[in-house]
């Protein structure tokens, strides 16, 4: 079975991420199909979380004409909250990249498929994903002490303190939910690298081949989010610097 390009996609670029969408083309003959294996139906499902944080952060969006006519400083530490959020598509992208990287060219390295599957992946996704617990001591500084005085409610109070009391308790409903993103991925590895020593070269292909949409799409929403924080931080910045929005 070979792997041959086809039409790439376009590249989509980000504040902090220039993450290549790869294609990998494998030729699919009828055969008997291979073995999933057990665990990795988080790879089918992480986009959903991924469009579930974008949801949560585009209330900033939506209330942005309010939020810069605040006070600088919730401003400041709404930027910084947005930094925390952004670790989401960078750990996204370090996932599909680690297991792409190895098989997207003529003669994909599947002997190295092993060290992606050893663990350090999601050791490493959840060192760097976004915590709760971060966004809730940014939040903290200043912009609870200031949703907090009288004088600030109405609707858009409310909502901006909703949001932030979801991402501040978003743990085990988001954000874990990237760490068994890296951990199927692991899965999908070695149970490809199994399936190579064995001389199984081709149902390893295809099993690879079967969960690359899923990565793409991932991938690709991922930069969607990335570009959507970026342009809010950069709206949050310049009012905390006192610089007029073009």
């Amino acid at each position: 079975m070979a792997l041959d390009e086809i039409d790439p996609l376009s590249r989509v670029e980000t504040g902090k991420l220039q993450a290549d969408r790869r294609i990998i083309a494998v030729t699919l003959i009828q055969e008997a199909p291979v073995t999933i294996p057990p665990g990795i139906e988080v790879i089918g499902t992480v986009a959903d979380t991924i469009t579930k944080i974008a949801k949560l952060a585009g209330v900033f969006k939506t209330l942005s004409a309010w939020i810069i006519v605040q006070p600088e400083a919730a401003s400041a530490e709404l930027a910084a909250i947005i930094d925390e959020v952004m670790k989401a598509p960078e750990v996204v992208n370090e996932s599909v990249n680690k297991l792409l990287v190895l098989i997207d060219n003529r003669n994909p390295n599947l002997a190295a498929l092993n060290a992606v599957g050893n663990g350090t992946l999601a050791r490493q996704v959840e060192r760097n994903r976004p915590h709760c617990q971060n966004i809730e001591r940014i939040a903290h500084r200043h912009l609870w002490q200031w949703l907090e005085q009288s004088g600030v409610d109405g609707p858009n109070a409310q909502e901006l303190r909703d949001a932030l009391s979801q991402l501040a308790d978003a743990d085990e409903r988001l954000f874990y939910e990237l760490t068994e993103f890296a951990r199927a991925i692991q899965r999908v590895a070695r149970q490809a690298a199994k399936l190579a020593v064995k001389g199984q070269k081709d149902e390893a292909l295809r099993l690879l081949a079967d969960v690359t949409p899923s990565l793409f799409d991932a991938q690709l929403r991922a930069n969607n989010l990335a570009n959507e924080l970026q342009r809010m931080q950069i709206a949050f910045r310049s009012r905390a610097l006192g610089i007029a929005q073009r």
